[in-house]
């Protein structure tokens, strides 16, 4: 058989491209999250933009909840107050910031809560309605037409994302995402789990562990009622502790940085691999992996925590009961020292030539 061979020109080529794609880093989609903001702001009618819009600063910025709206007061712009097309402009503005996963886990937490509402209202019909699709707040923090650093938030029941922009740099913690049941157990929608990935690939994890790996892993055989670094709790975590990653084979390595990308990837693309670096960079052998809740059937926990990431996802049982089906998920992705863009904020302070005071 005669073989063909490429012309010397074209392997070159090849190898000038890759070389070139190696050397490149990911940018985050900053002119279209703003695009997105400005063409959401626009829509809205000046009664909702002025209530939609706050200042960088702004105490609401950080007031956010996993609790429902009848239990945690919300400002911005609801769903319920947007026209069909607010709406849609509302969702492309989740869309610039999301991956297609994560954007699917957003809306199914909302979806999710719409059929709270509707077994909520066959237990005990009422005018002010505790859950529901309406029940979601979007606040714009500054002006994305005109700053450089400005910020928007999705908030609502089990959801608050917490998306800001500097510069060139996005900021996407911290983020919350929760599911009440974790599982549906019946109806049209029955075995529908909207994080089984997050669920399944913690346990699996776990699983993998030997004796010795688990004893270090293990920091209690009752799981905490709910993830320690909630709202208002960010700093509550200091030290790491549990197994370090150094400890791990290599194909316990691999799912412990499957875990993390499931959390990681719920942003678009480049954001996730810009997240995913700052991680890394700190060191992988410094995370540690710890599981609270050793008993068959009752709630669990798991953490990840290393300098520049806290994960945590807490199984329990459903509000307000302490037995039952293990059904209800809370998970909060944290970046200690950079939530809110913190420290992304004080280098653009120092490096930026606008911001600077003339002495």
């Amino acid at each position: 058989m005669k073989r063909f061979a490429l012309p010397a020109i074209l392997l070159v080529g090849v190898t000038v491209t890759n070389a070139q794609e190696k050397k490149e880093q990911p940018k985050a989609p900053v002119a279209e999250i703003r695009q997105a903001a400005v063409g959401f702001l626009e829509g809205l009618s000046p009664e909702l933009r002025k209530q939609a819009s706050f200042t960088l600063d702004d105490q609401e910025r950080r007031a956010w909840s996993n609790l429902p709206a009848t239990s945690f007061k919300r400002e911005g712009v609801s769903f319920k107050e947007m026209s069909p097309e607010q709406r849609s402009l509302a969702h492309r503005l989740l869309q610039s910031t999301l991956s297609s996963q994560g954007y699917l886990k957003t809306t199914g937490i909302m979806h999710l809560d719409e059929i709270l509402k509707s077994l909520a209202e066959k237990r005990r019909p009422t005018n002010t309605p505790m859950f529901g699709h309406d029940l979601y707040w979007i606040g714009i923090f500054g002006d994305p037409a005109k700053d450089s650093s400005w910020g928007w938030q999705l908030d609502g029941h089990h959801l608050a994302l917490n998306i800001t922009v500097i510069g060139d740099e996005v900021s996407v913690r911290p983020t919350f995402m929760g599911s009440d049941p974790a599982r549906l157990p019946e109806g049209t929608y029955s075995g529908w789990k909207v994080q089984s990935a997050e669920d399944e690939k913690g346990k699996q994890l776990f699983a993998s562990l030997n004796e010795k790996q688990r004893a270090k892993a293990i920091i209690g055989n009752v799981a905490p009622r709910d993830v320690i670094t909630g709202p208002t709790r960010g700093d509550q975590l200091k030290t790491p502790t549990g197994l370090p990653a150094s400890d791990l084979n290599a194909a316990q390595r691999r799912l412990l940085m499957s875990l993390i990308n499931e959390y990681v990837h719920n942003f678009e693309h480049n954001i996730a691999h810009i997240q995913m670096d700052r991680i890394l960079a700190a060191g992988l052998e410094k995370i540690h992996f710890a599981w609270a809740g050793t008993e068959e059937g009752k709630p669990y926990y798991y953490r990840i925590h290393g300098p520049t990431v806290i994960i945590e996802f807490d199984n329990h049982f459903p509000p307000g009961r302490n037995s039952g089906a293990v059904n209800h998920i809370h998970t909060v992705f944290r970046e200690p020292g950079n939530d809110y863009g913190e420290d992304l904020l004080r280098k653009h302070l120092l490096e930026s030539p606008h911001h600077q005071v003339e002495k």
